[in-house]
């Protein structure tokens, strides 16, 4: 480079800022005028060859008569207590120095017996040239955007920003006058417009350049002392090869079956904003070829019987990205209809319908009521026992809820009552193959014997500290929704309490997961959500473009899924397959369902309607005041009344069959308050449990 870019960038500055000011006339005495430059770079930044010291700043002062503009020679000149030397062929003064952020810089000047001094700070941030970003081409007849963030200039000083873009032997290119474009203090862009640059690589040029003025000099004399960034351009009609930029595995991680296979992607991010599938081109690796193998296109391989994790990595020219791969042997759960009730309202699908292998026989009285401590739960119903959690603090502590398991052919203790601590007077249950899980509104999910009630695991879910809807358990999983920032689905191992994978949701309160053949769902405002049940991966969702708090459990049944007042302020009918809208349905408890008829509740009147076409079939107003959601058993739907009442009406007419009276009366389910545990309608094992406030009621529904 003929002459060092920084010592040019003090006479394009000298030019672009105005070049000399001085008022003219006058005689010998006149003081001189006089521009001082400090241009530099942060250290171990600076463009290759511009300052072939080493150092990262440099210095330019030009010292002019003010009368008659010729430069002055003779002068004494330093910056820092660096002399400048003279240079004719530049006309000025120049040396190389080492300026870093915030350095105080001093200027003298000695003419004729006078000195010149002023003072000035360098930047204690420079600019950061954040487009163009590094590598990209610029065609020759675009027009070309450079942004760049704020400098932080010396508290009070006046400055500018510059920019400049130069050929590499440090000539200015652009702007075409040969001086530098001077730019307000609050620009962060500016755009070139096209056919302004010559094909070729060039240097990008931003800094921030603070004015001070020189006491006792010429009118207009300055130090300007600048910041400098730069960024290499390369403008070219033909651009170059795209080149790896980054590389992500997916899924990240997932869960195989001993015995299965999984399918992993590889997928390359490229200079040119690119996409590429590199399964077949990156080097596969297992952590552990004993447990899994990989095969060259990334299909991975489970041994049978194998346990714990494994890391598959795929790497590509430098680049890595993994999936870890959870080992997991399903459990094999009923598939509805049930005849126990396993979560809240009823079955893992929250269709809110049970069978018996009898047709229902309707007793004159109760079987027995037991009185809470507090707000009765609904029931979980497995085993010869009713589970429910009564929404009262344990003895001592100011929050929390009880655990109580009750004989269900006379209701006494079976065992227990556990007191379970947490936040608020919430908690959630539900049951698989022998065992019986409870959620606290902090998260800590446990496990316990639902024959004897002994403890088993105990988890701290991860990440989210508002537990507000109910676990859902199935073929060994359970599933637990949390919010509190943002939201997250759970995918836990029943028999471990091991966390197999997570889903990022928008919000992750009130819907408790939703569990059909083929996926896991959750509904919250203007979300819907799809996942497959082993994996975890997203197969669809649903979004509606609002947002907010205050989910709601959605109920699948018959391949489709009912979703209420959260995708926008009505109830939706999804296909369960797509997550197309396909109708509308009214009701504000969540709806039951038998193969070819819908149950919902309007205010405090139940209607039967047709799932096929959608007309109402009937309508049972019963007392004015009925609140539960319903209940199907076989061909008979239950609802329970404010005033304690509860009906049995004929599935297909709407007729009342039969009518009990509960000790107490019967609550709506509030999921959006966490000051109880939710209430709701079980059936299972023969019998009808209806919590009733405090109160736990009870029906046999078969004969003796």
């Amino acid at each position: 480079m003929v002459r060092a870019i920084v010592w040019l960038l003090g006479l394009l500055l000298l030019a672009g800022l105005g070049g000399c000011g001085g008022s003219g006339g006058g005689g010998g005495g006149r003081a001189p005028f006089i521009v001082a430059t400090v241009v530099g770079f942060p250290p171990g930044q600076v463009p290759p060859g511009a300052v072939p010291s080493g150092r990262n700043s440099a210095a330019f002062v030009v010292v002019l008569d003010d009368e008659s503009g010729e430069p002055i020679a003779d002068a004494s000149v330093s910056v820092d207590g660096v002399a400048l030397s003279y240079a004719a062929a530049d006309g000025g003064y120049g040396a190389e120095l080492d300026v870093t952020p915030g350095d105080r810089v001093e200027l003298q000047v000695q003419w004729r017996g006078a000195t010149y001094r002023a003072s000035a700070r360098q930047a204690t941030e420079y600019p950061t040239i954040t487009q163009p970003a590094t590598g990209v081409v610029w065609p020759p007849e675009s027009p070309h955007e450079v942004q760049w963030s704020a400098g932080t200039p010396p508290a009070g000083a006046s400055y500018v920003y510059g920019l400049g873009v130069l050929a590499a032997d440090g000539r200015v290119i652009w702007p075409a006058d040969g001086s530098f474009e001077v730019l307000p203090a609050a620009s962060r862009s500016f755009t070139l417009p096209g056919y302004s640059l010559p094909q070729g690589e060039h240097l990008l040029v931003v800094g921030l350049i603070a004015e001070t003025d020189i006491a006792g000099a010429a009118a207009e004399s300055m130090l300007l002392v600048g910041g400098f960034t730069y960024r290499p351009v390369s403008v070219s009609s033909t651009p170059p090869p795209a080149t790896l930029n980054s590389l992500a595995v997916a899924p990240t991680q997932s869960v195989l079956v001993p015995g299965q296979t999984l399918q992993l992607a590889a997928t390359g991010q490229y200079s040119d904003g690119s996409q590429r599938d590199l399964a077949s081109q990156v080097t596969w690796t297992s952590s552990d070829p004993g447990r899994a193998t990989v095969s060259a296109s990334g299909l991975v391989s489970a041994a049978a019987g194998a346990t714990g994790t494994v890391t598959v990595t795929a790497t590509l020219q430098g680049f890595s990205a993994a999936s870890t791969l959870t080992f997991f042997q399903p459990g094999s759960s009923p598939l509805p209809p049930l005849s126990q009730s396993v979560t809240y309202q009823g079955d893992y699908a929250h269709s809110g319908r049970a069978v018996q292998a009898t047709a229902p026989v309707f007793p004159a009285a109760r079987a027995w009521s037991v009185a809470l401590s507090g707000p009765a739960s609904y029931p979980v119903i497995a085993g010869g026992r009713a589970f429910v959690l009564a929404g009262a603090p344990p003895s001592g502590s100011g929050y929390g809820t009880t655990l109580h398991a009750l004989d269900l052919a006379d209701g006494r203790t079976a065992w227990g009552p556990v007191a379970l601590s947490g936040t608020y007077f919430w908690a959630g249950h539900a049951y698989d193959q022998g065992q019986l899980y409870v959620l606290n509104y902090d998260g800590l999910l446990r496990s316990f014997d639902a024959a004897t009630g002994a403890a088993g695991w105990s988890v701290q879910l991860p990440g989210q500290y508002a537990f507000s809807s109910p676990p859902t358990a199935v073929d060994g999983m359970v599933y637990v929704g949390g919010a509190g920032s943002g939201g997250t689905l759970y995918a836990v191992d029943a028999a471990s309490g091991a966390l197999l994978w997570t889903a990022p949701v928008a919000n992750g309160d009130h819907s408790s997961p939703t569990v059909s053949p083929d996926g896991v769902f959750v509904a919250y405002p203007c979300q819907v959500y799809k996942f497959a049940r082993l994996s975890g991966r997203l197969l669809w969702q649903r979004n509606t473009g609002c947002s907010g708090g205050g989910g709601r459990t959605a109920a699948y049944a018959n391949g489709r899924l009912y979703v209420r007042s959260v995708t926008g302020g009505s109830n939706e009918i999804l296909d369960a397959a797509t997550g197309a809208p396909i109708g509308s349905f009214g009701g504000t408890a969540i709806p039951a369902f038998t193969d070819t008829l819908g149950f919902f509740l309007s205010g405090s009147t139940l209607q039967g309607v047709h799932s096929g076409t959608g007309a109402v079939a009937w309508s049972f107003a019963g007392d004015g005041q009925l609140v539960s959601p319903p209940f199907v058993l076989n061909d008979r739907v239950f609802v329970a009344s404010a005033s304690g009442q509860v009906f049995a009406l004929d599935a297909a007419t709407g007729a009342q069959v039969w009518s009990g009276q509960a000790a107490a009366g019967a609550s709506a389910t509030d999921e959006h308050n966490v000051s109880q545990p939710y209430a709701g309608l079980g059936i299972g094992e023969g019998w009808l449990i209806v919590p009733a406030g405090q109160t736990v009621n009870a029906w046999r529904l078969t004969a003796p």
